[in-house]
């Protein structure tokens, strides 16, 4: 399920939170890469990554499998989604058209649909490109619902704005969905015809699109899910139509590792795009959050990093495909990565990443050891912490396996770390409360968290219903609800996760609060159990992907050891 506010822009903070060091080499750094990706795929981690320096390609390679089922290693030839990374590819057509004179970025959409309302017909595509015409996210409930593009507009003609144009930024896939059927207008073409002889082609990019590349089945990644086969965005938009308009524009659109080398040199010549367009396309017009630290451009977040370098970054993902596109465009390096396995985001990956292309020191995850079976069945049991909380370790074969129910066990699982966040109490219970209305279907306690600003009521019941609907018919009947805890993010957010427990299996919700304490983003996925891997002997490691934060398990005559980086943590066995 998509997410009501989208899922926040790569800050990159661990990215850039680097104290002046020299670059390693261009082979040292090969290499460094290599290492770092191949370890964490031996965790599961399913990818593809670019890395550039200079104009060069140094690594373009992919880890893991593309399809698990069929047993199809990912290769330099994989095809992988880019989610919203899509935006800059419509803004892109849009600046073509620009300088084509077919329109201009200062246009009112009125030009374009002459019988819009009058509350949006001053809108303008400056304002659909910066996210600031006052849209909500989306006007449908699922990517691949069927609509035209006349039937998605008129939904959001129909509508309230969110706040008036200009007024505020709030990322709106709508906006892009809008921008791409202008495109379709002016060009007479459907868009992907249009974005090809626009900007695809100029750039080299022959394996780039939603559909029209016609590649291989076996070529497409496969996205996973809580160890299930969640299956490709291809397959579900090979129906006459699609993308539907939900997509189209804002998402959606598939790559190679080479197709974004090809785009990478687009950004940095006159290929594509005149000099003066492409510094349009990436200055910084709006504040993407109170601190200012970033802004958003056409389809770009702007910001400085700590050696005073201009990072331009995008993201995209749907929950289970993620992608990461970094470009340190002062100092010439170029990062592009992506995971299809929903417990190994991207985020974390690319911002090792980049520490290592700045030789910023950085945490190698251990390589993994034979895991003695007496060692797996001396550690298979539950144990609590000294507030209650409750760890539980189950033994899957050669695996080991862990779950977390409560502050202190949840934040040594999930971050290695047994600080808590100073409001994490109130937050679980904030979270908890609107879990629990919500799965009866009592959404006022999520509407308070949601905050002012948020969709109307309406609109969180229905998706609410429809999650659940989706959800019990995956999972069975409703059990009940229990908050694993909340742990920090960068920004000031906080990220608190709930577990909803059924007949069959269950299924977490995270609510992403913002640093004024309302609910920024809510990402919803099937509930996946943490694998502690061996290291040595008697010793297993828990490492988050989210904060690359490590804690240690340790067994030595039968007694358990937690240690984390700040310390050892109390655990008793559970009788």
């Amino acid at each position: 399920m998509r997410a009501w506010i989208p899922v926040a822009l790569a800050v990159a903070n661990a990215a850039g939170a680097q104290a002046p060091a020299a670059p390693p080499s261009d082979s040292a750094l090969t290499a460094r890469v290599n290492q770092y990706l191949s370890r964490i795929a031996d965790r599961g981690y399913a990818g593809g990554v670019l890395v550039r320096r200079s104009g060069r390609t140094l690594l373009a390679r992919s880890y893991g499998l593309a399809n698990r089922e069929a047993g199809i290693r990912a290769d330099a030839n994989t095809v992988y989604n880019i989610g919203s990374i899509t935006k800059q590819f419509t803004a892109a057509a849009i600046l073509r058209l620009e300088e084509l004179g077919k329109l201009r970025t200062t246009d009112s959409i009125a030009r374009f649909f002459p019988k819009a309302p009058a509350d949006k017909r001053a809108i303008t595509l400056h304002q659909l490109l910066t996210h600031t015409a006052g849209f909500e996210s989306d006007y449908s409930p699922g990517d691949y619902e069927p609509n035209t593009r006349d039937e998605y507009v008129g939904r959001m003609f129909a509508k309230p704005l969110r706040t008036p144009p200009g007024a505020a930024h709030h990322y709106a896939n709508s906006g892009y969905s809008m921008l791409a059927a202008i495109v379709e207008i002016v060009t007479g073409k459907d868009y992907e015809s249009a974005l090809r002889e626009l900007v695809l082609l100029p750039a080299g990019m022959r394996e780039t699109g939603y559909a029209a590349p016609r590649w291989a089945p076996n070529r497409v990644a496969h996205g996973y899910q809580a160890g299930r086969d969640w299956g490709t965005i291809v397959e579900r938009i090979a129906v006459p139509g699609a993308p539907f308009w939900a997509l189209r524009g804002n998402g959606g659109l598939h790559t190679t590792l080479a197709d974004m080398a090809l785009w990478d040199d687009a950004l940095n010549d006159r290929r594509m795009l005149t000099d003066s367009s492409r510094r349009k396309f990436m200055t910084g017009y709006v504040n993407e959050g109170p601190d200012g630290r970033s802004q958003y451009a056409y389809g770009w977040a702007v910001m400085r990093t700590p050696r005073g370098t201009r990072l331009v970054t995008h993201n995209g993902g749907n929950g289970v495909y993620v992608a990461e596109l970094l470009r340190y465009v002062d100092e010439g390096v170029t990062i592009f990565l992506t995971s299809t396995v929903a417990e190994q985001p991207a985020s974390p990956v690319v911002n090792v990443l980049a520490r290592i292309a700045f030789g910023t020191p950085y945490e190698l995850p251990p390589e993994r050891a034979a895991a003695a079976p007496a060692d797996i069945a001396a550690l298979t049991g539950a144990f609590t912490l000294r507030d209650g909380s409750r760890l539980t370790l189950r033994a899957d074969g050669a695996r080991l396996t862990a779950e977390a129910v409560g502050q202190q066990a949840f934040q040594f699982l999930a971050a290695g770390d047994t600080t808590s966040p100073p409001d994490a109490s109130t937050l679980n219970a904030r979270a908890l409360a609107a879990a629990q209305g919500a799965v009866r279907g009592d959404i006022r306690a999520l509407r308070v968290a949601l905050g002012p600003g948020a969709p109307d009521s309406a609109s969180v019941a229905q998706q609410e219903a429809e999650m659940m609907q989706g959800r019990l018919g995956r999972f069975g009947e409703f059990r009940s609800v229990e908050v694993l805890g909340t742990s920090r993010g960068p920004g000031g957010m906080r990220r608190t996760t709930v577990r909803l427990n059924f007949a069959r299996g269950g299924a977490t919700n995270v609510y992403v609060w913002g640093p004024d304490g309302f609910i920024e983003d809510i990402e919803a996925r099937p509930y996946a159990p943490s694998e502690l891997v061996p290291t040595g002997p008697g010793e297993f490691r828990a490492m988050d992907p989210r904060t690359g934060g490590s804690a240690t398990i340790r067994v030595r005559d039968g007694a358990v050891a937690l240690q984390a980086p700040s310390g050892a943590v109390t655990v008793t066995r559970v009788p």
